[in-house]
């Protein structure tokens, strides 16, 4: 098998988005939906390509609200968050 290429960028990934969960909250506590989304939109993929399936599900669900006109209801928001701490634990 061979290695993994994106091995080496993972730590700086997950330090990003442990820094992302940080945002996530802060805009939460503010209703700063413009912000959730663009966070959410960077990760959607970024989480994927990563292998954070998990995270990475849970912030398409979100963009896509965004997309559609809606807006992702607060469990929804909190549930990413925990996502990316839990996901990224490993790596801090």
């Amino acid at each position: 098998m061979s290695p993994d290429p994106l091995a080496p960028l993972r730590p700086r990934f997950c330090e990003r988005a442990r820094g992302d969960a940080d945002a996530l909250e802060a805009a939460l506590a503010e209703t700063d939906h413009v912000r959730i989304e663009a966070l959410a939109h960077g990760l959607a993929g970024a989480a994927g390509l990563f292998g954070f399936t998990d995270m990475g599900g849970l912030a398409k669900r979100i963009d896509g609200k965004f997309a559609e006109g809606e807006t992702p209801g607060r469990a929804e928001v909190e549930a990413l968050i925990t996502a990316i701490r839990r996901d990224t634990a490993a790596y801090s």
